[in-house]
């Protein structure tokens, strides 16, 4: 009986991407994930989290430069070392739509990645 199962948020929280200052007539766009469920699916529950029981949301805020790839990260918030490294170990391979400012030029953004980590049975 397995007792893995990553339960994907698909919704993520969005801290925002830099705008332009209100230049312009259109709005700010967020970076958006291309490629969230393929990574994600990709994280093995830790063994060690696992046989204590922990379970929970890791949530990292990535920042995502003008051709959509991770240049830097900060875990917001994790129930665990474990947790939080199993979520590290697969950032770099996260793949964004970059930001775009009010006037539709790609930009440096930041967003919240929540990944959520629950046992069954």
């Amino acid at each position: 009986m397995k007792k893995q199962l990553l339960v994907l948020t698909l919704a993520l929280l969005v801290f925002g991407a830099q705008a332009n200052n209100g230049k312009g007539k259109g709005e700010a766009e967020a970076p958006k994930p291309t490629n969230y469920k393929e990574v994600i699916s990709q994280i093995e529950y830790p063994q060690v989290s696992k046989e204590k029981g922990v379970e929970g949301v890791v949530i990292v805020t990535l920042k995502i430069d003008k051709l959509g790839n991770v240049i830097n990260h900060e875990f917001d918030s994790y129930p665990c070392t474990d947790l939080r490294d199993a979520v590290k170990s697969v950032i770099k391979d996260l793949k964004f739509q970059p930001a775009k400012d009010a006037n539709g030029k790609e930009v440096v953004g930041k967003i919240a990645v929540p990944v959520n980590f629950k046992l069954t049975i």
